[in-house]
C-alpha cells in the first residue's frame, strides 16, 4: 500500500480556529485521537559480522512477509502504534480509532468510509476504562512500517510504502523482541482526526511519553500517565496538520494520480488559513544508520 500525504504547520494560538475550519470542510465533527506510539529498533545494526542484518519474519504470516519484502534489505526503526481511551482534564472521552483513517484505501480507484463519530461518556466507570486503555497489555496494537519517501519532484506531494498489520493477542513486547527488535523511545500522538472525500485529516502534536531504563535497556512504561500532564515534544507547541490518501495499488499510476489531484485541490482549498508542503524526506526516513 502507497501513502500519498501533505503536510502544515498550525501555531499552538490557532489551533482551535483551524480545527473549526476543517469540521466546516469535512462537515463532520472532529474524532479524538490519543495513540502510543512505541519505536523499535533492530537487535543487529549494519557492519555488525561483517554484513548487513535484517529480523526473520517470515513465521509471522504472509502480512509479515510483505513487510519484510518492502524493506529491500535495509533496516528500518518499526512501530507498535497502540490506541488509548483517554481521561483527560477529569471527563473520560471514549476513542474509537483503530488505525487513523480505518485504512481508508483506493483499490482500482477511491474509496471512502465514514470515520465513526467519538463516543463521549463521562462517570467513574468509563475513567476507569480509560485508565485501564493506556496499559500495554490490555491495548490494541498493530505494527507499522514507513519506507523512506520518493524522491521529491516526481509527484506534487509526499508518496511512500507504508504497512499495517494488527497484533491480535499476546505480549507486543515480546512479540518485537522475537522479530530481533529492541524497544527505543516512545511518543503520545494527541489531536483530532477528520475525513473529507479520501483524505484523512490528523491534526496532532507528539507528546513526550516517560520510559525509564533497566540498566542500558530502555523498557515502555506499563501504563502511561495522563495525557494533560505530558509535555509537547516541540516546545513551541506547534501542531501538525497531516492530509494523508492511501492508495492500494500503487503502481497503478491513475490512482495514484486521482489522489494526488485530490490532495492537490484540498492544498488549494487551505490557502490562507494553512500552507499545506510536501514532507522533508530526510525527516521522514525511517532507516537505521
Amino acid at each position: 500500500m502507497h501513502e500519498l500525504l501533505l503536510f502544515g504547520q498550525v501555531p499552538a494560538s490557532r489551533h482551535d480556529q483551524v480545527l473549526k475550519v476543517l469540521a466546516g470542510i469535512a462537515a463532520m465533527q472532529p474524532q479524538l485521537v490519543t495513540e502510543r506510539h512505541l519505536v523499535f529498533k533492530p537487535k543487529k545494526l549494519p557492519g555488525a559480522n561483517g554484513n548487513p542484518s535484517r529480523p526473520k519474519l517470515g513465521s509471522q504470516g504472509s502480512q509479515m512477509q510483505a513487510i519484510q519484502g518492502q524493506m529491500h534489505g535495509d533496516l528500518f526503526y518499526l512501530q507498535l502504534v497502540g490506541d488509548v481511551r483517554a481521561s483527560i482534564g477529569g471527563n473520560s472521552q471514549v476513542i474509537n480509532s483503530t488505525i487513523i483513517g480505518e485504512d481508508i484505501s483506493m483499490a482500482g480507484g477511491l474509496e471512502s468510509e465514514n470515520a465513526d463519530d467519538t463516543a463521549v461518556s463521562d462517570g467513574t466507570a468509563q475513567a476507569n476504562m480509560a485508565s485501564a486503555d493506556s496499559d500495554i497489555s490490555s491495548q490494541k496494537w498493530s505494527l507499522e512500517f514507513r519506507d523512506l519517501p520518493e524522491v521529491p519532484g516526481r509527484r506534487p506531494v509526499t508518496s511512500r510504502l507504508m504497512s499495517s498489520v494488527p497484533i491480535m493477542d499476546g505480549d507486543p513486547i515480546r512479540f518485537m523482541d522475537a522479530l530481533g527488535y529492541n524497544f527505543m523511545s516512545e511518543y503520545v500522538l494527541h489531536g483530532h482526526q477528520l475525513i473529507y472525500n479520501n483524505i484523512i485529516l490528523l491534526l496532532s502534536r507528539p507528546l513526550l511519553a516517560p520510559f525509564p531504563k533497566t540498566g542500558q535497556q530502555a523498557i515502555p512504561v506499563p501504563q502511561l500517565p495522563p495525557v494533560n500532564t505530558l509535555q509537547p515534544l516541540d516546545p513551541s507547541n506547534t501542531v501538525i496538520l497531516q492530509a494523508s490518501i492511501r492508495v492500494q495499488d500503487g503502481t497503478k499510476p491513475e490512482t495514484v494520480t486521482i489522489g494526488s489531484n485530490e490532495l492537490k485541490a484540498f492544498k488549494e482549498t487551505m490557502k490562507g488559513v494553512v500552507e499545506m508542503e510536501v514532507g522533508d524526506r530526510l525527516a521522514l526516513d525511517t532507516r537505521v544508520r
